[in-house]
């Protein structure tokens, strides 16, 4: 019998709740900025519209950062690998904030919004130490 092979990534078991968490958690932010920027800097007040437009570049930017990690997984450990990795990421989801800014007339920061969704999404999948190196610290719940 074949024995089961060990993956070398670490999948969440609940990553549909995390990624929905935390794209709620970027619009909510997102939205909040907005409202508050309209009564201390005279923004104007943002319409239902333009609550619909950061909640899509929000979603695009997460789901294009969750697929980027599939294919690239987020490397156990600082360095340059992970440099590259965000540089190879951001260009495309710059390109496609731009373009989304220009063909939905936005007001909104979108071309900075969707990159930013894309590189927090991105960190869900990590991969694995190989064997014999030492596992990363877990972080503090």
């Amino acid at each position: 019998m074949e024995s089961a092979k060990k993956s070398p990534v670490y999948v969440p078991p609940d990553l549909t709740l995390r990624l929905l968490r935390l794209l709620l958690g970027i619009s909510g932010f997102l939205f909040l900025f907005y409202t508050v920027g309209h009564y201390l800097t005279g923004w104007p007040f943002p319409t239902p519209i333009d609550l619909l437009r950061i909640a899509s570049a929000v979603v695009l930017g997460g789901l294009l950062g969750l697929i980027f990690s599939r294919f690239w997984p987020l490397p156990p450990k600082p360095g340059l690998e992970r440099i590259f990795r965000i540089f190879f990421l951001l260009l495309p989801a710059l390109l496609l904030g731009y373009a989304l800014q220009v063909f939905l007339g936005a007001n909104q920061a979108l071309s900075i919004i969707l990159p930013l969704s894309a590189w927090l999404g991105s960190g869900l999948i990590i991969r694995l130490p190989e064997e014999g190196q030492k596992a990363p610290e877990k972080s503090a719940k």
